[in-house]
């Protein structure tokens, strides 16, 4: 493995460490902050309107963090895979094609947006509507709406960290 240039090590070392922080950096949010947000309302009596629009000050960190940075972490996978396709320099016969790990790991990295979309629009949606409610929003529906989006949003966080150990088998195939 010595032979593979920098570029290519650059890239391995951005699309595995990358998919693997953007794992953790989705997880974190359903294993810390919403339930640090749960239990404010539960202990603090934090009306659920401030909490709602403490979840959506939240999202839209995220929203705006982590689609780059899934776009960055695939095109280092889709440059791998490229690098390391049948008939190129760097090319070596595996049992596995490193090129298709490479654009499995690719696609997994970018399954984080169409999960968002399809998968937590509904939840999200919600959630954006009673951060704009009057303080009067129900209590139980804000508190179900965020644990149903932690549980969502930890499924989402699965997307990056199989990318992750993808990406490491295919450099090692």
């Amino acid at each position: 493995m010595a032979s593979y240039p920098l570029g290519f090590r650059l890239a391995q070392a951005i699309g595995i460490s990358g998919a693997a922080w953007l794992s953790g950096n989705i997880a974190a949010l359903s294993m810390n902050v919403t339930p640090a947000l749960l239990r404010s309302r539960r202990e603090d009596n934090v009306p659920p309107a401030t909490v709602a629009k403490q979840w959506r000050n939240m999202f839209e960190n995220g929203k705006t963090q982590n689609p780059p940075i899934a776009v960055a972490v695939a095109a280092s996978f889709l440059y791998l895979a490229w690098s390391v396709r049948s008939g190129a320099p760097l090319f070596k016969q595996t049992a596995y094609s490193r090129s298709g790990l490479f654009s499995a790991a690719a696609v997994l990295t970018l399954g984080i947006i169409p999960y968002t979309l399809l998968a937590m629009a509904g939840t999200n949606n919600a959630l954006l509507e009673k951060a704009k409610s009057a303080p009067e929003i129900s209590d139980t529906e804000t508190s179900r709406l965020i644990e149903k989006w932690t549980t969502l949003n930890a499924v989402r966080g699965y997307f990056p960290l199989a990318a992750a150990a993808v990406g490491l088998m295919a450099s090692f195939v």
